[in-house]
């Protein structure tokens, strides 16, 4: 169990770590708990003691359920604190506003954030998929000096993406487009050096748009949420999706990103296409 939550359970007196499956997400100055198993007054109780052992911290809410929805929202409860759900977030060197019940945001992904980002070139041309605030799209900006443009469904999310790009000074870098990415190939003739496709519940729904806008020799960052007891059953599995989806002379080496519930594990695979 994260520490965190450890100590606030601990100092809280409420108890019941076995109770507890998931630690505490904290995003910007708000922290994210999920702590379905405890009554309303133990989370209470249990939230004032988070903020008391966490002093950045001015503001904590449950997630019920999962993920929900085309925009990946949580359904939060307000437990203590500040009642607001705009918070900014600094990592890498960057800061983003965030709108935690607007807009989808993890924390959990920094740095696989900076890796990608790190591996982008100046002048490429990079294409987000599914932009978010620009979590991804803004430190390949900053750090690489690459163009990246980000494509994002929620009107919420790309405005916070374009004040997020004045914030860290890339606007001449970024460009931001609010559409569905399934529309690429449809809505755009340009081409992409490095896609980047963080949408691991449903990004092989979006694979044939990716290859309808990859230059020759493009690199894809293609993420996936993927059954399996071990990164290894994982990794097979992965392996059987990409051989029905990927052109042919395509090759990829594959990692684990996190895991993200029972026997489902996140994973990418570093895609390069033939040239």
């Amino acid at each position: 169990m994260p520490r965190l939550i450890r100590e606030a359970l601990e100092s809280s007196g409420v108890g019941g770590q076995d109770r507890v499956s998931t630690g505490v997400d904290v995003v910007g100055d708000i922290a994210i708990v999920r702590l379905a198993s405890f009554g309303t007054r133990e989370k209470r109780r249990i939230a004032a003691s988070l903020m008391e052992r966490t002093k950045n911290v001015r503001a904590v809410f449950e997630q019920e359920g999962g993920i929900e929805g085309e925009l990946r929202l949580r359904r939060l409860r307000h437990l203590a604190g500040e009642k607001r759900t705009a918070t900014v977030h600094r990592e890498n060197g960057c800061a983003y506003r965030v709108d935690v019940a607007g807009c989808y945001f993890s924390p959990r992904l920094a740095t696989e954030r900076l890796r990608v980002a790190r591996l982008a070139g100046p002048g490429e041309r990079v294409l987000n998929m599914f932009a978010g605030v620009g979590p991804f799209s803004i430190p390949a900006a900053r750090l690489s000096g690459s163009r990246v443009t980000s494509w994002e469904i929620s009107p919420l999310a790309c405005g916070l993406h374009e004040e997020n790009d004045k914030l860290n000074r890339v606007g001449r870098l970024v460009k931001v487009v609010e559409g569905d990415a399934s529309e690429l190939s449809e809505a755009s003739n340009a081409r992409y050096d490095r896609i980047l496709m963080p949408l691991p519940s449903r990004s092989n729904e979006f694979l044939p748009a990716a290859l309808g806008v990859a230059d020759k020799g493009a690199t894809l960052h293609y993420y996936r949420h993927v059954l399996g007891r071990d990164e290894a059953e994982a990794e097979a599995n992965l392996a059987e999706e990409l051989a029905e989806l990927l052109p042919r002379g395509a090759k990829y080496a594959a990692r684990r990103v996190r895991f993200v519930g029972p026997r489902w594990v996140e994973m990418v695979a570093d895609v390069k296409l033939a040239g």
